[in-house]
């Protein structure tokens, strides 16, 4: 049947139950009023409880087991807000929420859904839901807002009922759209509360910002006066807030003047400005003359505002008082050039820094674009720089490097810059033109030969003479150059003369390139080795002349590389770039270790255990604070006898800080350990340092005995060297022995300990017996031969070589 009136048309159900009944709405006409006026009469906190009322009030008396009243939601959906349930019955809760949902699709076309009776519905949701809640049928009414679905009413009977009056569903329409307007009219109610509420905050908030705010603000109305000011504006006119409002600057005794303090016109001023102009003027600059005479700076920022409301307000100022910058100009000017000098300039030598080096290679760079010539340039590294630093202190390396600069600065050539790059490394640029590459390299090696020879002369430096030299990379500066570039290759070109030695000067080659990939792979080896254990130690017998003959009392370990793919590495293939990098102190601790552990496994061994050994420390291991502490670990960890290890150093690392080397020595002398000055004679002619000096051992270079064939003057020298030995009271080690006329030589001038591959070449382990046909010959035994007298203390151990290289063809 169709419901005449009404939109659409009702769903009939396909067959008919036996306890069919009828579908009726009856409150009577002073009901539905008293309804609708519940709801219309509500006031905002109850108008939930009237619409709950309402829907029970209908539900009632349409004889209904259970209702709803749903909206639609956000995502399309309809969702219960309201329920009732008939007293005594019960629901299922799971479906609360949910139950009109399945009717969504019907009323979408504003047509009431009618199901007579459920058992007519195919198996499905809607079905289940209806049985679920022990329904047998429904009608659901739709709630329209401006043509579409806002929400409906839900009835519900568990009978099955055939008829319903179109007079019944226009009276559930009708207070179905009641009840949608008393809740639309909550809903805005709730709304236009926020937003009261929310226009209530953002007041208070412009409120605060305006009277906390640190710049003085003032809203003035068309005419130039004020409407409002805050405590800053107040304190900076010299008024109290309240006697502004309605006044004009010149009413309370002010004027604005220009920056040069002329009077303004009218016209000028900020207010006049902003609204002719229409638009913010930021940062204006003016004079506030006061009542009281004084003066101020301003910087004012002025925006018009359009004329709403009743307020008046036409344009916005923010002032502040600049006052004291523009007093503090001069001041300012020189802190901008300060900073421009630290910012550029090196603070300790007063000479570009990197930044400001980049900055003169690209003038130099646009100037071969522009000259159409070629520039040079040099990267100048101070060798050795690190060990002073080490040994003396950063502060004396710092007084150093302002003299290395100061000589720099005597050879830059006109027209050219010079610079700190970074910590012992300088930049130099040549300031003249020249046609060709070529030519500019040959002018810059030129100057690379003077810089060099200035730097080797010795530098006073608070009573101390100090010996340096460098290492200098060089290029050309062409056109088609980048700073980055140029850098990068005399920088390659510095390492390749630190690798040949230092204290030489090498200009950029293509191949370089590679040459620093080779070494930064050979940076990741050496970790590797140090972390995979693959160095090895090899020992050479150190031999002593007693009253039986000749001896082995000690081993000499000389330390190798297994290289997984190259094979068994010589020290002269590594330690040279160890000592450059740095690994040699890590390089240092392996073979400490390794020996330490090798002579505690000599002492199980009765055909070993008389054997002694002496490590070859570096001089960053030997003058780090480190180094005494580390030295106590290995022989804790170790076993080692310490009264058998003898730790050799160099004449360079002794002389390079000779208060910390002597406390050094005497505190690892209080160990037991033996201390042997390596390669004695060859570094310096001054000997006064060995009276200073807890010296045991003195080792004969074996570059002596290579030179006793030729003029007679190296056998003065050696002579001499163990003349000193003997002087001294200390034992004497001549290594590099290799004939027999070298060792007689030896024995008759009075030397009893020898070293050298007569005795035997190095080999994985300790060799026990001298080879066949050694020994010495015929001499008196020692006590007979005053050449050797005061010289039977124990025999000495050999060197353990890890830092530097004993053997020459290792």
């Amino acid at each position: 049947m169709t419901g005449k009136g009404q939109r659409g048309s009702w769903v009939r159900s396909v067959g008919a139950s036996a306890d069919a009944g009828k579908f009726h709405a009856i409150p009577t006409p002073a009901e539905i009023l008293e309804i609708i006026s519940g709801l219309l009469r509500a006031p905002q906190a109850s108008i939930e409880r009237a619409i709950r009322a309402a829907l029970a009030r209908v539900a009632s008396a349409c004889g209904a087991d259970q209702a709803q009243v749903c909206r639609v939601m956000p995502d399309g959906r309809l969702r219960a807000t309201h329920d009732w349930t008939r007293s005594g019955r019960t629901r299922a809760r799971r479906h609360r929420m949910e139950f009109c949902d399945g009717w969504c699709a019907g009323l979408q076309g504003r047509t009431p859904t009618v199901i007579p009776d459920s058992a007519a519905l195919p198996q499905g949701p809607e079905r289940e839901r209806l049985e679920a809640e022990g329904l047998r049928s429904m009608v659901a009414v739709p709630m329209l807002r401006d043509g579409r679905l806002a929400g409906c009413v839900m009835l519900a009977w568990g009978q099955c009922r055939t008829e319903l009056a179109p007079e019944d569903v226009t009276i559930l329409q009708s207070l179905a759209e009641v009840m949608l307007t008393a809740a639309q009219r909550r809903e805005s109610e709730r709304q236009a509360a926020e937003a009261a509420q929310a226009l209530r905050e953002d007041r208070l908030l412009l409120e605060s910002i305006l009277q906390t705010s640190t710049s003085a603000i003032l809203a003035f109305d068309g005419a130039g006066r004020i409407v409002f000011a805050n405590g800053e504006a107040a304190a900076l006119l010299g008024a109290g807030p309240g006697a502004l409002p309605g006044r004009t600057l010149e009413a309370i005794g002010c004027r604005l003047l220009s920056r040069e303090g002329e009077p303004l016109p009218a016209t000028a001023m900020p207010v006049a400005r902003a609204l002719a102009e229409g638009q913010a003027l930021r940062d204006l600059h003016h004079v506030l003359l006061g009542a009281d005479g004084r003066q101020r700076v301003l910087s004012v920022n002025a925006a018009p505002v359009a004329p709403t409301g009743a307020s008046g307000v036409r344009v916005v100022l923010t002032v502040d008082d600049v006052t004291g910058q523009v007093s503090a100009d001069t001041a300012l000017r020189t802190a901008l050039a300060e900073a421009h000098q630290l910012a550029f300039f090196d603070p300790l030598t007063g000479h570009y820094n990197r930044r400001g080096l980049v900055e003169v290679l690209r003038d130099c760079l646009q100037t071969c674009v522009r000259e159409n010539g070629h520039l040079a340039l040099l990267y100048i590294d101070v060798d050795g720089m690190r060990q002073v630093n080490g040994t003396r202190g950063q502060w004396l390396g710092d007084r150093l490097l302002q003299a290395v600069a100061a000589r720099l600065d005597g050879l830059r050539p006109e027209g050219g810059d010079l610079g700190r790059i970074s910590a012992d490394e300088f930049v130099m640029t040549c300031g003249e033109l020249h046609s060709d590459p070529s030519a500019a390299v040959a002018a810059a090696e030129a100057l690379a030969g003077q810089i060099l020879a200035t730097l080797r002369a010795p530098f006073q430096v608070d009573g101390l003479s100090l010996e340096i030299t460098a290492s200098i990379g060089l290029a050309a500066i062409s056109a088609g150059n980048t700073v980055d570039g140029l850098l990068k290759g005399v920088d390659l070109a510095v390492m390749a003369a630190k690798a040949e030695g230092g204290d030489r000067a090498r200009a950029y080659r293509a191949d370089m390139e590679q040459d620093m990939v080779g070494r930064v792979a050979l940076a990741q080896e050496l970790r590797e080795a140090v972390r995979r254990n693959e160095f090895r130690i090899f020992f050479e017998p150190l031999v002593r002349l007693g009253a039986g003959g000749l001896e082995i009392v000690g081993q000499e370990a000389l330390i190798r590389w297994q290289h997984p793919q190259r094979g068994l590495l010589a020290p002269l293939a590594f330690i040279p770039f160890a000592e450059e990098t740095g690994f040699i102190r890590d390089i240092d601790l392996w073979v400490l270790r390794a020996a330490a552990e090798v002579l505690a496994g000599w002492a199980q061994d009765p055909a070993r255990r008389h054997l002694r050994m002496s490590v070859n420390i570096s001089s960053a291991q030997f003058l780090s604070e480190e180094f005494g502490p580390t030295l106590r670990e290995v022989l804790a960890e170790t076993g080692a006898d310490p009264s058998r290890i003898e730790l050799e150093v160099t004449e360079g690392t002794l002389l390079s800080n000779l208060g910390a080397a002597r406390a050094t020595m005497m505190d690892l002398r209080s160990l037991g350990l033996t201390i042997a000055l390596d390669d004695f004679g060859t570094g310096f002619s001054s000997l006064s340092y060995l009276r200073d000096l807890p010296v045991d051992v003195l080792k004969i270079d074996r570059s002596f005995l290579g030179g006793l064939s030729g003029p007679k003057t190296n056998m003065t020298i050696l002579e001499g060297i163990i003349g000193l030995a003997r002087g001294l009271g200390v034992e004497m080690v001549a290594e590099g022995v290799e004939t027999p006329s070298q060792l007689a030589w030896l024995r008759d001038k009075g030397c009893r300990t020898f070293q050298g591959y007569l005795f035997g070449r190095p080999s994985p382990e300790p060799q026990l017996e001298l080879p066949p046909g050694v020994e010495a010959p015929g001499s008196p035994t020692p006590a007979a031969d005053p050449a050797v007298s005061g010289l039977d203390a124990p025999a000495p151990a050999a060197a353990v070589e890890g830092a530097a290289v004993g053997d020459p063809e290792a």
